[in-house]
Order: structure tokens, then sequence, then C-alpha cells
């Protein structure tokens, strides 16, 4: 049990200074020596835990991906109406998603660093999920046309929302608490029955 913790310790070390490290320098700059150095450990224990570069990258990639589903999940109970919960976790992803820990990682690294399939998988895996679940129960109360497909309203809110932010990550002087909720608003607005 205490080699357990040890490596979870290790690990759990490991993965807050690599997100540091990704956030600061990019993928391509980081170097795998630092970290190790930063963490008292040996190159060759960032190999046995994550493999490689990559590895460790994809670990700190799923770390961001799962708080930024929490975020999304949190912002959206800051209503009981499940319409505006929609919305208001579509707001919560491109906040979360451009918070400055994250921003680099999320949308500009890991679709070049993982190939765009292992980032979409990633996006499926935690953000995609979570809005899936919420559109299906939308759809069980009886919120959206009868013809909406929920898995295709999914994937379009999806790419529009990694659209937005994206630009976002671009373009800082747009106010994200009014400009994009009114967008978002306007966009899941086209999915809902009369």
């Amino acid at each position: 049990m205490k080699n357990e913790e040890a490596s979870h310790k290790t690990i759990s070390a490991l993965l807050a200074i690599a997100r540091k490290h990704f956030t600061e320098y990019g993928f391509f700059d980081v170097s795998l020596e630092k970290i190790a150095e930063e963490g008292n450990v040996t190159r060759g224990a960032i190999y046995h835990h994550f493999k490689n570069k990559q590895g460790l990258f994809t670990a700190v990639l799923e770390c961001v991906q799962k708080e930024i589903s929490l975020l999304i999940e949190n912002e959206a109970m800051k209503s009981d109406d499940p319409w505006e919960q929609l919305i208001l976790g579509c707001v919560g992803f491109v906040k979360g998603a451009n918070a400055k820990e994250n921003k680099r990682i999320l949308l500009i690294d890991a679709p070049a660093a993982l190939g765009w399939s292992t980032w979409r998988r990633a996006d499926r895996k935690n953000s995609m999920n979570v809005l899936l679940e919420h559109i299906k129960t939308l759809n069980a109360r009886g919120y959206l046309y009868n013809d909406v497909d929920v898995a295709l309203m999914t994937c379009s809110i999806s790419g529009a929302l990694n659209e937005l932010a994206l630009n976002l990550s671009r373009n800082q002087t747009i106010d994200c608490d009014t400009k994009f909720l009114t967008i978002i608003t306007r966009l899941v607005d086209g999915f809902k029955a009369p």
C-alpha cells in the first residue's frame, strides 16, 4: 500500500509540475529533464509513469478536460431551469477552455501535439459527454423539437463552442459574459420547441 501511495503522490506532483510547464512554455518547448528536476525524480520515473512526453501531456490534458467538465456542471447548476442550465454550461465551457491554465494546453497544443482524432476523443469523453447527457434529458422532458437528433445537436453545439473558444483565445477583447451568453442563447434556442 505504501508503494501505491508513493506512486500516486509522485504522479500527482509530476502532473502539477508538467501542467505548469505546458501552460508556460507549450508542448514543443517543454523539457522532461526540467520537469524531472523540479519533481525531484529521474527522467526514467517520468517514462515509467507516462511512457513519454506525449503520454505526460495526454494525462495533463485529461486533468484539464475533467476540470472543465466540473466547471460546466457547476455553472449549469446556477439555475434550476434545465434550458438555462444548457446555456450556462455552454458559457462555462468557453470560459473554462480559455482560463489561463487551460487555454494553451486544450486549444492550441493538444490538437497539434496529439493529433486531431486523439484531441476529439478526449473532448467526446469529457465536455461533449456532459453536453450529450444534458441534451438527452432535455429531449426526454419535451424541450426539443420532435425531429431533433440529440447526437447531431450535441455535435453542432460542441463544434460551435470549440470555435467560439478558439475565437476568444485569439480575441481577448470579447466580453465573454454578455456577447457569448447572447450568441449561445440564440444558437441553442433554434433547437427549442415552442
